[in-house]
């Protein structure tokens, strides 16, 4: 996918018109109609049937969308459809204000390569050494490699904290430092170095925390004062601001939230002061412009970062596919940048392509990413994006319909089943709905839901493996398990609790990582998102039973209870939370609004 270069004669017209085409008025309605008639899932097959835009903003349940198209170098045109605020009414518009959630970081990142740039900053300098309102706490790991601005933008820092909850509007919010330190009111936990920093790549807000304070301590200047005038302003940014919460005056442009479960956000709209992380305020257009000053860099056409500089953007670290905030897609050899971003309430997605003047920014006031999916697929389709086709599907071998199906080991406790439909495979994961995996080639298979390829191999050992083909030629191979064998996830749908509690404890008392608190956690209220909140429920309680003196499996315990609708127990969980750490944020505000 593939963000336009504004040559720099074009940049004061786009600045000044906006959404406007650069071509005839009725190529556009064509293509804006073949957009939004040609939705489709990430991989899709000759002879599948598209949806249409509005069909999938009802299924989803999706009050409002905006998206902004780039070709040529240049925008195309933007689009906007449904409500800004549903509760309201208010149209949504393309100066209506989203919350970009992780897309934030990138041009969080484009700020501190910039200041690289000047140099204020050093990629490969150790950050304590110019950090002054905070250090990151020295131990075993750190003595041995300092962190780093590349290890912290590129998430091979090894610190925690993978994202950021928010604060409701009108509630205290801790100030950067008290975020880094966990401190009261802050709903997260401390930012701390628990790998050794460049051995693994793992996704950290808290990493990008540390970099908001870093580039505000060093340029002596708030974060948001930076950012608009190193990033924002130069860019033709005009109706984005990193100030969060917004200012009063900037609030009637803003939209209102809805939750995965399809209620509204309390207070419309989070308040996120991890604004490197999570915290732009922005519109599709403002976006676009962004992809496009990547593109141009890439070319060496910016005056304000380096070829260089854009290459390291995108040169990705430790096999992970990411590199300096963007992760690297690949669409049949075609490169790609891109990143996703969820806020509670918002989604956004940014693609855009290494080679061409191609892409697209949608934003929407929903947790429903997979609908952005779905319309990024109808751009690049209608667009003839480089590298992206419906694929041939092929029928599917006897002999694979006879071998593949099996249950197969994703972790200690998950299990992905491979199950025979006629003479069809589908594949899913335990307690969770299955989707037909679609041959493509001699032993390749493809779903529809993710352009990841798997294939099956008999080991050395005799055992067979469903491998999983991800980035980078990284592969992953998921062992098939005996007969009889059960993983604790299979024991918690049986209903056998006490087994499954048992097989989780195994787990911990192993250091798995599928027996830590924090996946426990992240697993359990996944399920309770995607509505498997019994199960979800079930996950949450084993942590609990785990991790008794964490306020934060209590807390999690009462999110799910209350998404069950049971509100005594969920009320009864928070109270628990609240023993054990009398000022956890979350547990309070719950409590809060169940009183209501």
């Amino acid at each position: 996918m593939t963000l336009p270069r504004l040559s720099a004669a074009l940049w004061s017209a786009v600045f000044a018109i906006g959404a406007s085409p650069v071509w005839a008025a009725d190529d556009v309605a064509a293509k804006v109609a073949a957009v939004e008639n040609g939705l489709r899932p990430p991989v899709s097959f000759e002879g599948d049937k598209p949806w249409s835009l509005a069909e999938r903003m009802r299924h989803y349940g999706v009050p409002g969308v905006t998206l902004t198209v780039v070709n040529n170098g240049s925008i195309a045109w933007t689009r906007t459809y449904g409500l800004a605020d549903r509760e309201a009414g208010t149209p949504m518009t393309a100066s209506t204000l989203l919350l970009a959630g992780s897309v934030s970081k990138p041009v969080a990142a484009y700020g501190a390569l910039r200041m690289v740039q000047a140099g204020e900053l050093n990629l490969q300098q150790p950050v304590n050494a110019r950090l002054k309102s905070w250090q990151i706490p020295a131990n075993e790991f750190t003595d041995k490699v300092p962190v780093t601005l590349a290890h912290l933008l590129s998430h091979t820092g090894g610190l925690t904290v993978h994202g950021f909850n928010g604060y409701t509007a009108g509630t205290p919010f801790p100030d950067t430092v008290a975020i880094l330190n966990g401190a009261a009111p802050a709903n997260s936990a401390p930012v701390r170095v628990d790998l050794l920093p460049g051995s693994a790549w793992r996704y950290s807000g808290g990493g990008y925390t540390v970099a908001q304070l870093l580039m505000a301590d060093v340029a002596q200047q708030s974060f948001p004062v930076l950012m608009q005038q190193r990033v924002l302003g130069p860019l033709g940014m005009v109706d984005s601001s990193f100030s969060n919460p917004l200012p009063p005056a900037q609030l009637p442009r803003a939209a209102a939230g809805v939750l995965p479960d399809g209620s509204a956000l309390t207070g419309k709209r989070n308040t996120y002061p991890e604004m490197a992380a999570a915290g732009l305020w922005t519109t599709s257009q403002d976006l676009a412009r962004f992809l496009i000053e990547i593109q141009q860099a890439l070319k060496g056409q910016s005056p304000r970062l380096s070829a260089a500089l854009a290459q390291d953007m995108l040169t990705p670290r430790l096999g992970s596919g990411y590199g300096l905030g963007l992760g690297m897609p690949d669409f049949d050899g075609q490169k790609y940048f891109a990143h996703g971003g969820w806020d509670e309430g918002f989604c956004t997605m940014l693609i855009g392509s290494q080679t061409s003047g191609q892409g697209v920014v949608v934003m929407i006031n929903a947790n429903q990413p997979a609908l952005m999916s779905e319309l990024q697929q109808a751009v690049a389709f209608a667009y003839g994006w480089p590298g992206v086709k419906d694929r041939a599907a092929l029928p599917t071998s006897a002999q694979a319909l006879a071998s593949a199906p099996g249950r197969y080991r994703v972790n200690g406790e998950q299990v992905a089943v491979v199950t025979r439909d006629g003479d069809r495979l589908q594949l899913g994961l335990a307690g969770l709905p299955s989707s037909e995996l679609v041959t493509i080639g001699a032993n390749r298979y493809l779903q529809r839901e993710q352009p990841r390829e798997r294939s099956f191999e008999l080991g050395a050992d005799g055992v067979q493996a469903l491998l999983q083909h991800g980035p980078e030629g990284k592969t992953e191979r998921l062992p098939r398990l005996r007969d009889g064998e059960r993983l604790p996830r299979e024991l918690l749908l049986a209903g056998e609790y006490e087994a499954a509690l048992k097989a989780y404890q195994a787990l911990r008392d192993a250091k798995d990582d599928a027996g830590k608190e924090s996946y426990l956690n992240e697993v359990g209220m996944n399920l309770v998102t995607q509505r498997q909140v019994d199960t979800g429920l079930a996950v949450l309680k084993i942590n609990t039973e785990l991790y008794p003196n964490a306020a934060n499996t209590w807390d999690s315990l009462g999110a799910a209870y209350l998404a069950q609708g049971n509100k005594a127990m969920a009320r009864e969980s928070y109270q628990h939370a609240l023993r054990i750490d009398p000022v956890f944020p979350s547990a309070k505000e719950a409590l809060l609004h169940l009183a209501d």
